[in-house]
């Protein structure tokens, strides 16, 4: 199993927890790591896809559970720097209904906006 801490790196910005993932490649494993990673959620968490290259059926899977679990708890769960691609899929398979996809200048003005400091990239 991958070290979450080279799969993720977690920034925390006030009620904001921001999930950069590391690796270019969300599978089951990485995407099981994401999930470890949020185990202590925050009222906000966003995931950071700009490394991401590829994400295969099985991190699809995990993903989704996770998100649909997060929101069912009361979470909410954005996203940031999806590529054209893996924006179809994600809408395809409904996860942008949990998850949407946003632009890090909105994630920025919601941060400055609430107290925090904004995301270095």
């Amino acid at each position: 199993m991958s070290d979450v801490s080279t799969v993720i790196k977690r920034e925390e910005l006030g009620d904001v927890a921001i999930l950069r993932i590391l690796t270019n490649s969300v599978d089951a494993v990485s995407a099981s790591a994401i999930e470890q990673a949020s185990s202590n959620m925050n009222p906000i968490t966003v995931l950071d896809f700009a490394d991401v290259a590829f994400i295969n059926s099985a991190g699809i899977s995990v993903l989704l559970k996770f998100v649909v679990a997060a929101r069912k708890e009361g979470h909410k769960i954005f996203c940031i720097h999806v590529s054209p691609h893996h924006q179809k899929i994600f809408k395809m398979v409904e996860m942008t209904r949990f998850m949407p996809i946003i632009e890090e200048q909105d994630l920025a003005a919601y941060v400055d906006a609430n107290g925090a400091q904004a995301p270095s990239s």
